[in-house]
Parts: C-alpha cells; structure tokens; sequence
C-alpha cells in the first residue's frame, strides 16, 4: 500500500481550518491530515466569548462587507446571522453618538459632522476609491500639494486637514478655538482608524500600499451566534482527531532530501512528527518573535527574503474592554481630548484613555459598554488591574461631561443635566473583561498591517512555499543534487495575502490557496 502523504497544519484558526477543510473534502482521502493547535481551543483570533449574559467577541468581531465575502456566506448558510438572544453590535447604528471634549461639554454636530466628511474623504482617497484630482476635490481641500510626497497613511491626513479651511468662522468653545477643537475632533476620528488598522501611529501606514487594500460592497455586521460558530461549521467536517489541541510548536526543521518525511515539527512535550508539507498559519507576530530569538523557530533560518519581509511588516495590538454599568440607555460616546502640549488638560484622565475614541453600549439595551484599545495604549490595558480600569474609565468621563468622580465609583456622568435624563441616577461600573492579544505567546498581537518602508511585495513573499528550487532541465535538485521534496513549508493566515490582509476573510482566502496548491501538486 502506498504511504499517504503526511500534511500537518500549524494553527487551528482561520486559515488552517479553512485549509483542512477543503484538504479533506477534496483530496479523497489521499492524505494523513492533522491540525495542531498550541492552544485549548480553536479559532485562533476568533474567540466568541460572553459577558453580563451577553454574547461578545473577544477577538475578530466584523464581517468587513456582505458583498462577495465568503465569511458571510458560510454564516448565512448556517443560520448564524440570527439569534433570539442579544449579541455584540447587533443595532450598531440605532444609537447615534454624541461628541464631548475635554473641559466639560458637547460638541455641537455642526463641528463633528464636516470634520468626519473631511476624514471619511480622505480616507477614501487614500484608498483609491475617488480620482485624486478633480476640482471637487480641489475646493475641499485646497489646490495641490496634499498627495504629494506622502510617504505614510498618517502624513496624508496631516496634509489633508492642513489644506481644510472651516467654513465655521472662529470663536472659542470654553477653553478651545475653532480650530483647536476641529484638530482634537480630527484625532479622534485619526484614533478610530488606528484600532482598523493596529497601527500604534498613521505615520508608520504604508500611504502607497493603502490603496491596494481592497474592501467587499456592502454593509458591516456581525454574527449573532458568534463568530466562532463559522470556524465549528469548518472544522465540523473533519474526523475526530484530526484537530490536536494544546501542541504547542518549537521548531520546524526543514530543507531535507530524505525520502521519509522531509519536515520535522517539533513539539514543547519533546515528541517529533514527520510530514511531507507544513503548513504555517501562525501569527504574523509569532513569526517575527521566531526569526528574532536565539534558536529560532526554523532550522535552517528562513531564507532572506522572508525573513526580511516578516522584519519590515508591521504587526500590532488591538485590545477590547468590555465593562458592565450599573444603568441602561447609557449613550454612545465620542471623545475628543486635548492635544498633549495643552495646558488645559485634565491630569487625572490616565494617558492610556487619551487616544481612545469611543465608550459606547454594545447594543441600545445593553448595561454593558465597549472600548477599542491600539498601540501602546493596548498593552497597558493588558497591565492593569479591573480596579485601575474602573477608576480610569470614569475619571475620563467625569471629566468631559463635566462632573467629578469620587473613588467609590460614585459618578454622575453629567453634561446639561445628566446624560441619562435622570436625575437620581448613579453610574458605577460593575464589572470588567479585557482581551490581551499582545501578552498572548500564541499570537503576540493582533493583525498585520503594511509599514513604511515594505509593500505589498512583502505580503506576496510572505505566501511564497518553502523552498525556493532550482529546476534544471525539468528535475528538481538538492544541495547534494538527490532529488528535493517541493512544498515542504506552506504559509497563509491574514498577513500573506496582499490585498485583504489584517481580515478573517483574507485568512480563508489564504487557506484555501494552500490547499489549492497542494491539490494541484498531486493532480487532484
């Protein structure tokens, strides 16, 4: 009988599930398959989780447009876009938010509203999604000068705020001009956009790559029975044992003419398995932390070119809190701080707060509230404790509605009267969770973004197998000129595919072009 060739796939989230699905389903039983996870569980990034009786994500939360995405096919087709229990953003737009800056008061819609145009524009144009040059353009943000030279996503938006010229006149609002406030209203609004992309700061955003980004049509929505219920429908066709949990991976040795099993996966219990092909879909993180430490997680050392397009990548944190009020109907919030050389900001407001952009309910009769960390400010959050996070949270809203907070969480979170019309109201916060992406080993981040100074070149190398051969007059050969094993190192995950990269669907797409791969690589 002849040997099945042995596939192990690295990684039990998106990618490798997807990858191990359609193995399965369409190789005929040609293969020995196995999915190792270092983890307790599956689904990677995706970690649907509960919270209050309430049903959340700790993880992946989106799916990024309903036109064409194959992840909102498989939750349409499961049934898992509908759900008779509350689930995370299920009403994302019934609350329209409200804006409060630093001082004590809200901001009027007539400052919000045209700076979120200027910013939602740009955007745009970062992106591709307009002509860049059209007199329409011009009259918004001034003739010429704001595309050019722009190295990163973050100075573009410089340019492009510096050329808006405010329609609003002058005139102080408190402590604050115009323009002043039209800036701090600008950063917020910046800060949202760095939780989509993980980068800690716009200006590490690649501005040429932004455009190769490429969205689905459509609205946003989530998945009322969890995200992680598309990854059981994939991993729901494959026998038992073939997912293997809590293995966790230390090398990967690779590069070898030996007729039985060429590939050597290495597990922290000291057990060695042999495959024909490996199949990494670990983090891009995982892979940065791998090339840097003094073992190394691949004997031999990857090959230049990837290992240079895993250094010049950019991968960051992302976290969510997650607390539980003491009231419903609390409303959604926006928030617009000082800028961090003015004299007029609150001291007591902790500098983890001050770049996030929104505490608002998860859904309108939710008493639990929601906030998105990035950068710096998410690995703090990591750090602290369930109290520190309590009496920062609403230190930060006692001080832009204008109320104080006393340490025994007694806070009336107040502008023109309070914010929930009630006068006898007290908000206390009663419960917290956090996700910790960063501090995590199995991921040691969040999601991949493309950095000034790599490209979208980075991400097609990031997808190239392992290894690199040389074909003379059509045999393949080895250093010692035996015959080599083609396809022994396979990767995908989100961070390998160049134009949906950081998303749960660029990760499917990913694992089913692997699979693909080696189907064609046995004819089948």
């Amino acid at each position: 009988m002849t040997k099945k060739p042995r596939i192990v796939i690295i990684g039990a989230g998106m990618a490798g599930l997807t990858a191990a699905n359609k193995l399965y389903t369409h190789s005929n039983d040609t293969f020995d398959l196995s999915v190792v996870e270092g983890g307790s569980r599956v689904g990677g990034r995706i970690n649907t989780s509960e919270f209050s009786s309430e049903r959340i994500e700790m993880g992946a939360t989106w799916i990024h447009g309903i036109g064409g995405s194959p992840v909102y096919r498989i939750a349409e087709e499961t049934g898992s876009l509908v759900s008779d229990e509350p689930w995370e953003c299920m009403d994302p737009t019934v609350d329209k938010a409200r804006t409060f800056a630093e001082g004590g008061f809200e901001v009027d819609p007539s400052i919000v509203e045209p700076i979120s145009g200027l910013f939602n524009a740009l955007m745009e144009l970062a992106q591709g999604k307009e002509e860049k040059e059209t007199s329409q353009n011009d009259s918004v943000f001034g003739s010429g000068g704001i595309y050019e030279n722009a190295t990163s996503v973050g100075s573009f938006l410089k340019s492009g705020f510096d050329a808006h010229r405010s329609n609003g006149g002058e005139g102080y609002y408190g402590t604050w001009s115009r323009r002043s406030l039209e800036e701090a209203v600008f950063a917020m609004f910046s800060n949202t956009q760095r939780t989509y992309t993980s980068a800690d700061d716009l200006t590490t955003l690649d501005y040429a790559a932004e455009s190769e980004y490429q969205m689905f049509p459509g609205e946003e929505t989530t998945i009322a029975k969890g995200y992680v219920s598309v990854i059981h429908h994939l991993a729901s066709v494959l026998p038992r044992g073939v997912i293997q949990l809590n293995r966790k991976v230390t090398k990967i040795e690779w590069e070898s003419c030996e007729e039985e099993g060429p590939v050597k996966v290495h597990f922290s219990d000291g057990s060695v398995v042999s495959a024909d092909h490996v199949v990494v879909t670990v983090s891009l993180g995982v892979l940065k932390a791998g090339i840097e430490s003094d073992d190394g997680l691949f004997s031999p050392p990857l090959p230049e070119f990837k290992s240079d397009a895993i250094k010049r990548l950019g991968y960051g944190v992302v976290n969510k809190l997650f607390v539980e009020v003491s009231e419903r109907n609390f409303p959604s919030l926006q928030l617009v701080f000082e800028p961090e050389d003015s004299e007029f900001r609150f001291v007591r407001i902790p500098w983890w707060m001050r770049r996030t952009a929104t505490i608002a309910p998860i859904h309108s009769n939710s008493k639990v509230l929601l906030s998105w960390f990035a950068g710096k400010e998410a690995l703090e959050l990591e750090r602290l404790t369930d109290e520190e996070i309590i009496d920062g949270v609403l230190t930060t809203i006692s001080c832009l509605t204008g109320k104080e907070v006393r340490k025994d969480t007694d806070a009336k979170p107040l502008v023109n009267g309070h914010v929930n019309g009630n006068d006898e109201e007290v908000l206390r916060i009663t419960k917290v969770l956090k996700s910790e992406w960063g501090g995590d080993p199995l991921f040691r981040g969040s999601y991949s973004y493309v950095a000034v100074g790599s490209s979208g070149d980075d991400l097609d190398a990031m997808a190239e197998p392992l290894p690199r051969v040389n074909k003379k007059g059509g045999q393949v050969k080895c250093h010692d000129q035996a015959e080599v094993h083609e396809l022994q190192v396979l990767f995908a995950g989100e961070a390998t595919h160049r134009t949906h990269y950081s998303t749960t669907h660029g990760a499917y797409y990913s694992g089913l072009r692997e699979a693909n791969r080696l189907l064609k690589h046995y004819k089948i």
